[in-house]
């Protein structure tokens, strides 16, 4: 029962996104969802499972409304754009014109990072970014974003069952990623899951690790797993 519930959820998501798709350009939209891929303006765009897209596509730029669905920590639900050979010029601009986060993984959110993994040169880079979403349920602060302009990272709070809204009418309030010829990218967001805290305190709650500060420190875990190794095989040797 549980599960149809979720289901029901994204499937509106989906929906709504899709009504946003038709509003945002008079193009023909297109669909991309659950591991499917589709080419739009020079660009092979997959989406993986808990994600839904609804692409246009005007001039230079392509304008997307999102649906993520995460059910589980540690969920990526990244999404590739890799450029179409021979297929002439494409667009060089990414718009997420909104999106909608849903929280079903039973924890709440602490924060959110939104991250371009390029493959490509040159790289993809964010240009502009979502206002801090507030709504009922979910409070975020401003969004950082870090020197290579690829990392953009807000600190918050999402309580579990809820969904939380990016973008809106306004202008300006998009995301909006830079991605000129030769870029070969793709995008995906981290949750940081913090401890639950009261959504609308002002800021993160008490406990909660920046999303930077914990990647570094899982990567500090891992080296200090790889020294204890060492040193028990040295110190076998001198036995």
């Amino acid at each position: 029962m549980k599960h149809n519930c979720k289901m029901a959820v994204f499937g509106l998501g989906a929906a709504l996104a899709s009504l946003g798709g038709l509003r945002s350009s008079g193009a023909a939209a297109t669909s991309i969802a659950n591991d499917e891929s589709a080419v739009v303006d020079g660009w092979n765009i997959t989406a993986p499972v808990g994600v839904s897209l609804m692409v246009t596509a005007s001039g230079s730029e392509i304008f997307i409304q999102k649906t993520a669905d995460f059910t589980e920590l540690n969920q990526g639900l990244q999404v590739a754009f890799q450029p179409v050979a021979g297929a002439g010029s494409a667009a060089t601009s990414i718009d997420f014109t909104n999106e909608t986060i849903e929280d079903n993984t039973e924890h709440a959110f602490g924060g959110i990072a939104f991250i371009l993994m390029n493959a490509g040169s040159p790289n993809a880079t964010f240009t502009s970014e979502f206002a801090p979403p507030v709504g009922a349920g979910y409070d975020y602060g401003l969004g950082i974003l870090n020197s290579t302009g690829d990392i953009l990272s807000y600190n918050g709070a999402q309580q579990t069952g809820q969904s939380s809204f990016w973008g809106s009418s306004a202008p300006g309030d998009n995301l909006l990623i830079s991605a000129l010829a030769g870029s070969d990218f793709s995008f995906k967001e981290l949750i940081d899951s913090g401890n639950g805290g009261v959504v609308g305190g002002g800021g993160p709650p008490p406990g909660t690790v920046s999303l930077p500060a914990a990647a570094w420190q899982s990567i500090a875990g891992l080296g200090g797993l790889a020294l204890i190794g060492v040193a028990r095989s040295i110190k076998r040797r001198i036995i």
